[in-house]
């Protein structure tokens, strides 16, 4: 039975920042560890320690996951049912509890909870044999993996057609099939909350993990509509040193990453993973950025520049230099010596590295330098008259005739047929803030700094900062991804979605 209307106390506990609404900030966090579950007519809704996640049982596809910036009170979510009565999911947070009002897709305080509404559907002792995915056993209510990672099933709700959607602490959601007797993983958002980096390969997301106290770091592979998550653990995972990514790119078969501790070559058929690290020809094992023409992957490392071919091997010493093909045959390069000499960049600190218009663009902390793609003559500095690009260069974007290079305190722009420079920035922040990554489209230029993204529309110079204020769940952006209308953002407290052109706004 419901809770009486008269104690209902519907008060909004949080509304969202004047303009904005329910879709324009969406938060990925860590939602691996479910407390609770509940079913209303078309949604199965998952209580867990960041929040409340959805899956649509009917389109058999997960609905945006609602967290802090949506109205909860606080993340970690106790217990949840529904009351059909009054068409309202129920919250109990560590905070208190709440309900969510699907008509006005809002969060009102309430004034208890109802107990007596919450479903647990699961119970071990009924199951008997379940079968698994490969690599994953289930006896006695606890799912085991091939690594003897126990985890235990807590709370779950049956929709009535055989399919008991259920939690389990630290592996996410898993739904059983009562009729048939298998259970099937139902991996949702990012392994760990910690996240370094997010970057669009193709049609995936591969996301950098921190280190995290709470659980072990673990790297993220997910397609851009968030239905499909892989995760990767350094432990249990032959290949991978560090979950720390910095750069990554796309080469057919092959995804490259970038790590604090060396290249990470996975290989898409094999399912493996191959670092270039201690051993490796490159500078160093930090590697900062990635770039590729037809036949070598460049690195930046804090010590210099390196190449790896697309295959794999070494970069060659000598242009005469013969090597084992894929077949063990010998045949020699045609292809040249990529890096020699000064194109070292020895010692220097490379930033970033970016194609654009034919060019492989290197920023260094002594400035920028390009050179023709697939052509293995010498980097020459890019500079204006003024000198304004002798300064630390973190990173850099090409958008119609101009160029736009990002320095700790603002973005440069060199309009390439006319060859004048102007600089932007936002004076209330100079000094304070720390730019790490720019975006550009045909309307703004976007920037992820330590106190939030930044937006510079170009037509007018009109600029603001979004931060935690407006809906985030955290202000410090350390990377950013252009998608269509949206912006993804990594954050120390997990991943940002952003909305940014929705029709009718004016930010």
């Amino acid at each position: 039975m419901g809770l009486p209307a008269s104690l209902a106390i519907s008060i909004v506990i949080s509304a969202y920042p004047q303009g904005f609404q329910e879709g324009d900030w969406v938060n990925y966090t860590n939602f691996r560890f479910i407390t609770s579950a509940a079913l209303d007519q078309a949604t199965v809704y998952f209580g867990t320690s960041g929040g409340v996640i959805r899956y649509d049982r009917f389109a058999n596809r997960w609905l945006e996951p609602m967290t802090i910036t949506d109205g909860l009170p606080a993340p970690y979510i106790e217990n949840i049912a529904y009351d059909p009565a009054f068409d309202r999911i129920y919250a109990l947070s560590r905070q208190g509890p709440v309900y969510y009002q699907p008509t006005f897709r809002q969060w009102y305080s309430a004034a208890e909870f109802p107990f007596d509404l919450a479903r647990n559907d699961f119970s071990p002792g009924a199951l008997g044999v379940l079968t698994t995915e490969f690599g994953y056993t289930y006896q006695n209510g606890r799912i085991t993996d091939l690594y003897f990672r126990s985890y235990q099933l807590t709370r779950g709700v049956d929709d009535g057609f055989y399919r008991l959607f259920v939690g389990a602490w630290g592996l996410g959601p898993v739904v059983i099939n009562s009729r048939y007797g298998d259970l099937k993983l139902l991996p949702y958002s990012i392994h760990t909350e910690d996240a370094t980096a997010l970057i669009r390969v193709d049609d995936k997301f591969w996301i950098g993990a921190g280190l995290d106290d709470a659980d072990e770091p673990g790297i993220t592979a997910c397609d851009t509509s968030m239905q499909a998550f892989q995760y990767f653990l350094p432990r249990y995972t032959t290949g991978i040193g560090s979950t720390s990514i910095t750069s990554a790119l796309g080469d057919g078969r092959y995804t490259w990453l970038g790590t604090v501790y060396g290249l990470v070559r996975y290989d898409s058929e094999a399912g493996s993973f191959t670092t270039y690290a201690d051993f490796s020809p490159l500078p160093s094992v930090e590697i900062t950025s990635l770039a590729a023409d037809t036949a070598w992957i460049y690195a930046g490392t804090d010590r210099g520049l390196g190449a790896v071919a697309r295959s794999g091997r070494a970069e060659p010493q000598r242009k005469d230099e013969k090597f084992p093909n894929d077949s063990g045959a010998v045949k020699e390069d045609k292809g040249g010596v990529p890096l020699s000499g000064k194109n070292r960049m020895t010692g220097w600190r490379i930033n970033c590295l970016k194609a654009i218009d034919g060019y492989l663009y290197v920023g260094t902390e002594r400035g920028a330098l390009r050179r023709e793609i697939n052509n293995y003559g010498d980097f020459e500095f890019v500079n204006t008259p003024e000198g304004m690009l002798s300064d630390d260069i973190l990173d850099m974007a090409g958008w119609g005739d101009s160029l736009y290079f990002g320095t700790k305190n603002d973005v440069i722009i060199i309009n390439t047929v006319t060859g004048v420079a102007s600089t932007i920035t936002d004076q209330g922040k100079f000094g304070i803030w720390q730019i790490r990554k720019i975006a550009v489209d045909s309307m703004n230029v976007w920037a992820a700094t330590n106190v939030g993204l930044w937006k510079f529309r170009k037509s007018d110079g009109y600029s603001r900062i979004f931060t935690t204020a407006d809906g985030m769940i955290s202000s410090d952006v350390r990377t950013i991804e252009m998608l269509g209308d949206h912006i993804w953002m990594a954050t120390p407290r997990g991943v940002i979605r952003f909305y940014w052109n929705r029709p009718g706004r004016i930010d």
